[in-house]
């Protein structure tokens, strides 16, 4: 099990993507929001965040293939992204057990 720091760091990298990730929609940059939606997966689900994994996983198939735009509406797939990410933080965690 990793420590707190490194737990720490790691849920504030993947943060740090995601909001990549939703500037980018905004900006209409989708390619760029795909790749970084793979990002987050990959690198949640190597570190043991398997419902963020999730979450982008599935906002990047919400956002459809490269080059195009999207198909079907991915703002609530953000949303579930941003949800993943809260319930994983390892705060959380640390006032449950009361520290």
């Amino acid at each position: 099990m990793p420590s707190l720091e490194t737990a720490l760091m790691t849920h504030a990298g993947l943060v740090m993507d995601a909001s990549a990730l939703d500037a980018a929609t905004l900006n209409g940059d989708f390619d760029e929001a795909r790749f970084l939606a793979m990002t987050v997966a990959g690198a949640a689900g190597d570190a043991g965040f398997p419902g963020i994994a999730q979450a982008a996983a599935h906002l990047a198939v919400a956002l459809g293939p490269m080059g195009l735009p999207p198909g079907i509406t991915f703002g609530p797939y953000l949303v579930l992204l941003a949800d993943a990410l809260d319930e994983a933080d390892p705060r959380h965690a640390c006032h449950a057990r009361g520290s």
